[in-house]
């Protein structure tokens, strides 16, 4: 019964038989060299056309990250404000050195802020930093209540908060760098480097300086801006922009290569005093004029007040080279500042009411030949920018 079981099966058809020969037509097992060339060109055609899209999305995803940062900046001013009834002083804090000593190294650093703390410091609590607050506010063995110099380093301070990075900020966050700026208007002489000067506890913008007597203690004899003192209109007054910041601190000047972004250092032009357009001549495209003097001092130091450390102007456009008199360090108190970028064609900025809107390179700037004090009164010469700048300069100012 098996062998008929056996004998009556029938091999399925497609089934290789005994002894049958078996072939493999090559031409069907691989892909002509031709084929493959056309299967490469069909990819990078594709490629080619998916990457400006996806570029695109990741600039416009860096662009989203910096809007909502300065438009939570602004945020804090104004909770902050609120809250105290005046904003901080873009330079204040604790004052004034000890001893004549003006040497962080020293004991006697240690004591005070120097008058020169950030508003930054200011606004921690307000930007969910709470904790980085309360710890420089309680000092440490060694350290005063509140800190020592603004520029000193220190451990509660010295790592920056990241809600005070751009990520399109070409700089590296490695310590206490940052990338957004407080408007000091439209000033050119933006006050002593002194907090025991008086005289320049004054200011066209949104923020002040803190001024001190340098008695003992010292005491402090103004307080920052109100917003009832905008009195052109807080949507129509410029608050926080974006500024970008370099690497590493060029302590005093340095001699440009050529090579070096004019949106990231400060150039030697004592001219821009009286002149502040004798800034545009060190600039050729985006770089530098090869053999002017540079310092990279800006977006370093968050904690120190100084504006050559935290603040812009607007004096000369977006994205327009920065100058500043002859002081290598960061004190000089004559500078034109303009915020910068990474977005093509000009910068995110923050207004008084929490509005952020892009100001473009091309924003009318009037006439910049001539300089302005801290102290002067009316309207701005430089324009539509220079009015945005200005909290009472009276201008009648359509801006959108």
């Amino acid at each position: 019964m098996t062998r008929k079981r056996m004998s009556s099966f029938r091999p399925r058809r497609g089934r290789v038989r005994e002894g049958q020969e078996i072939r493999f037509d090559r031409r069907s097992a691989a892909f002509t060299l031709v084929e493959l060339l056309v299967v490469i060109a069909i990819i990078g055609v594709l490629i080619g056309l998916l990457l400006p899209a996806v570029q695109a999305a990741r600039s416009s995803a860096r662009r989203s990250a910096c809007v909502n940062k300065v438009k939570q900046l602004a945020l804090a001013a104004i909770n902050c404000a609120e809250t105290q009834r005046t904003l901080p002083s873009f330079r204040g804090g604790s004052c004034c050195w000890g001893n004549g000593s003006n040497d962080p190294t020293k004991a006697v650093g240690n004591s005070n802020n120097a008058g020169r703390r950030s508003a930054f410091i200011d606004l921690l609590p307000f930007m969910e930093e709470t904790a980085m607050f309360d710890n420089i506010s309680r000092g440490d063995l060694t350290n005063a209540a509140g800190g020592p110099y603004a520029y000193a380093g220190w451990g509660p301070w010295n790592t920056s908060p990241s809600s005070l990075h751009c990520p399109d900020d070409s700089g590296r966050y490695s310590s206490r760098q940052h990338s957004y700026a407080v408007c000091l208007g439209d000033a050119v002489n933006v006050g002593g480097s002194s907090p025991t000067s008086t005289a320049s506890a004054s200011g066209r913008g949104l923020w002040n300086s803190a001024a001190y007597v340098n008695s003992s203690p010292p005491k402090r004899i103004n307080t920052g801006v109100k917003f009832t003192e905008c009195t052109d209109g807080l949507s129509k007054t410029l608050f926080f922009s974006e500024r970008m910041h370099n690497d590493a601190d060029i302590s005093g000047w340095a001699t440009a290569t050529g090579q070096e972004s004019k949106r990231t250092y400060i150039a030697n032009v004592a001219a821009v005093a009286s002149t502040p357009n004798a800034c545009l001549n060190i600039a050729a495209g985006n770089t530098i004029v090869a053999a002017t003097q540079i310092k990279a001092k800006w977006g370093l130091l968050w904690t120190d007040g100084q504006p050559e450390r935290i603040g812009f102007n607007t004096v000369l456009p977006p994205n327009a080279p920065s100058c500043g008199g002859t002081n290598g360090n960061a004190d000089n108190t004559t500078v034109v500042l303009p915020p910068t970028s990474g977005h093509p064609g000009g910068v995110n900025a923050a207004f008084g009411d929490g509005s952020v809107r892009f100001i473009r390179d091309n924003i009318e700037t009037g006439n910049t030949g001539i300089a302005l004090s801290h102290t002067s009164t009316g309207p701005s010469p430089y324009g539509v920018w220079g009015a945005l700048g200005t909290k009472s300069g009276g201008e009648a100012l359509m801006y959108e």
